[in-house]
């Protein structure tokens, strides 16, 4: 079966997942990375071929600028996986987000995952993640969806994902990312962030109407001389450290028959 797969990945962890994931069910597999562009018209994905996307969680949603670019796909009744990967805390209701944009969309939604990764924030919450029991988990989740595929679609019941409507408002804490004394000025920062929000002139920097604290800037950076600092940021990831350092799993839900 061919498969597209759709990913906003700022940190490159959510393309893993669903790279890995689609490799799992087809050597056929069509890319397109929405993080920092929509795609330039509407793409149409057939009823016999099949979406992934993937979605990391901000503050128990999806990222508000990739929801209009996961909205430039369109399917016909064109099965679907949707998959969203948070840093250890909780994906509250981005999954269920996700899943109704998706069947919105025109999409048949077959099962829905939720994966762990290191947070972006505070890195040592889902350090390492995800790691070879996880890799083992979302080869269970590929062989159980691929065996939904094989069967009548047609029959199949929607979708039941965790999560509650209205979607929760996302809380936010006054920190952000910001380049050190070692910093170079390579501009790699300012040509990647996905939301604009890093001045050309004055790269140490950020635009904070602007930043989604998403983290790219600092995994992109060549001499690791951006990060997330000061006391607020102290204190925040200590508190934040202790109260989700036990590991969480990952979760799987598949459509059932009628």
């Amino acid at each position: 079966m061919k498969t597209s797969i759709v990913y906003f990945s700022a940190t490159y962890t959510t393309h893993r997942v669903v790279g890995h994931l689609a490799k799992q069910i087809t050597e056929e597999i069509t890319e397109y990375d929405i993080t920092n562009h929509a795609p330039s018209k509407e793409i149409i994905i057939p009823k016999n071929e099949l979406l992934i996307v993937g979605i990391p969680v901000y503050a128990g949603r999806i990222p508000e600028m990739a929801v209009d670019r996961i909205r430039q796909f369109k399917g016909e009744r064109t099965p679907a996986i949707a998959v969203a990967v948070y840093g250890n805390r909780d994906y509250d209701d981005a999954l269920l987000e996700l899943s109704d944009l998706l069947a919105d969309n025109g999409f048949q939604v077959i099962s829905a995952g939720a994966f762990i990764a290191k947070h972006s924030i505070f890195p040592k919450v889902g350090a390492q993640r995800p790691d070879a029991d996880d890799y083992q988990q979302i080869n269970v989740f590929a062989s159980e969806s691929y065996k939904i595929l094989n069967k009548n679609l047609e029959k199949l019941l929607p979708i039941h994902v965790p999560g509650n409507r209205p979607y929760k408002i996302p809380g936010s804490i006054p920190i952000y990312p910001s380049g050190t004394k070692t910093c170079k000025e390579c501009g790699k920062c300012v040509e990647l962030c996905p939301a604009g929000a890093i001045p050309k002139d004055r790269p140490k920097e950020v635009d904070e109407t602007k930043c989604i604290k998403c983290g790219r800037c600092i995994v992109v950076c060549p001499t690791q001389s951006r990060k997330f600092q000061g006391m607020t940021y102290t204190m925040a990831s200590m508190k934040f450290n202790l109260a989700y350092k036990e590991r969480r799993e990952p979760e799987m839900f598949f459509a059932r028959y009628n």
